[in-house]
């Protein structure tokens, strides 16, 4: 008998301990509807540094970088590309300016010489005319008849030459300007192709154009730049990022998306071990959606998300959140488990325990969550369901 008596007592024990386990309370309670995602943080004012525009030039080898995440300030150079060709570029247009230099050097002592030269023609073709023309005016009967006429063909032959004489000085006038602005034009074009290579080699030294932190730039294989590596024109190297204007990039999933607009709170998780909680806004929305990643081929679109507050201590461009989105606050309403609820034949059905049975309750939910529901009507607080 006594065994028997220990036997029931140990059942309904049992069966009290399991009832205490499978039952939970309906409570009211505030409750946020949240839409889960993954960020990655940068810097809202950034400047991106690429490869420069240099005249023929489309591969850029990388010659010096500054490290990822160091503070640099607006004027230091953070990154530099080989110069080799460029340089000996550079020697051969100089030796070429130092020679067009020399020859309009000469032509101008040329043209000077010849100048000399015809100018004293001119001069002695003058004194032949004037001599020639005194001597054809003389009209008294010192000179024969034939001596008067050898005298005005001497004097048109002095002047032909004099009129000769002068065109040559003024063709050389002419083609002296003509010589020396050709020679000057060369000398002027290679000293601008000197001073181009220059400022391309020092375009090659890029420099910071604003205080903040150097943050690198991956490729489409998610490899970062490196010294001695090779980059394409337009080749995205880093960014100077400023730590003071913070903000999100979110990743919200396709199917989340109409829950989402612009102004709603944001919960910002960072960090593994102690979670640092940050508050935000729904500052914008993507315009189009994209896959996730060139492996991932999920659905997103991106939200941007402005802080409340920022911690440059803290806080770096790169480093991925954890990110929940306030869709809709529900102040002071009912809830319990999720897998309390039953749908039977269309109907939410709820086990109603009391002391005396348990009874299935028609409820309405109006939420469901990840691990509990809201309920409109058909339960009441305190009361306890079955799971």
């Amino acid at each position: 008998m006594d065994k028997v008596l220990f036997v029931i007592f140990s059942c309904s024990l049992l069966a009290a301990c399991i009832n205490e386990s499978t039952i939970e309370r309906v409570k009211r309670e505030n409750l946020e509807i949240l839409v889960n995602a993954n960020g990655e943080l940068e810097s809202a004012l950034v400047s991106l540094i690429t490869p420069p525009s240099v005249s023929n030039m489309w591969q850029y080898k990388i010659k010096h970088l500054v490290e990822e995440n160091t503070q640099v300030s607006q004027g230091q150079i953070v990154v530099s590309f080989d110069d080799q060709e460029l340089s000996e570029h550079l020697i051969e247009k100089e030796a070429d300016l130092e020679r067009a230099k020399k020859v309009l050097k000469n032509q101008k002592l040329r043209e000077a010489e010849v100048e000399e030269e015809l100018t004293l023609q001119v001069a002695q073709m003058q004194m032949e005319y004037d001599k020639a023309r005194r001597r054809a005016e003389i009209i008294d009967h010192s000179l024969s008849e034939l001596d008067r006429k050898e005298a005005q063909i001497e004097l048109a032959i002095a002047e032909n030459e004099l009129a000769l004489t002068k065109e040559q000085w003024l063709y050389q006038q002419k083609s002296k300007a003509l010589n020396i602005k050709q020679a000057q034009d060369k000398v002027s074009r290679l000293m601008s192709e000197v001073e181009e290579l220059f400022n391309d080699i020092e375009k090659l030294k890029v420099k910071a154009p604003r205080d903040g932190m150097v943050v690198y730039k991956t490729n489409w294989k998610g490899e970062k730049p490196a010294v001695g590596e090779t980059m394409q024109f337009g080749q995205r190297v880093m960014e100077i990022a400023d730590l003071a204007q913070m903000q999100l990039i979110a990743q919200i999933n396709e199917f989340d998306s109409g829950r989402v607009a612009v102004g709603q709170v944001v919960k910002v998780y960072l960090g593994s071990t102690q979670e640092l909680i940050i508050y935000g806004r729904v500052q914008s929305l993507g315009k189009v959606f994209r896959d996730r990643s060139y492996q991932d081929k999920r659905r997103v679109f991106d939200v941007v998300v402005d802080f409340d507050q920022t911690d440059d201590g803290i806080m770096r461009p790169g480093m991925t959140a954890r990110v929940e989105v306030v869709t809709e606050t529900l102040d002071n309403v009912l809830t319990m488990p999720r897998q309390a609820v039953k749908n039977v034949g269309g109907e939410n059905i709820a086990i109603k325990s009391t002391s005396m049975a348990n009874t299935d309750e028609v409820i309405s939910v109006s939420h469901v969550l990840d691990t509990k529901v809201v309920i409109a009507k058909g339960l009441a607080a305190g009361d306890e369901v079955m799971l």
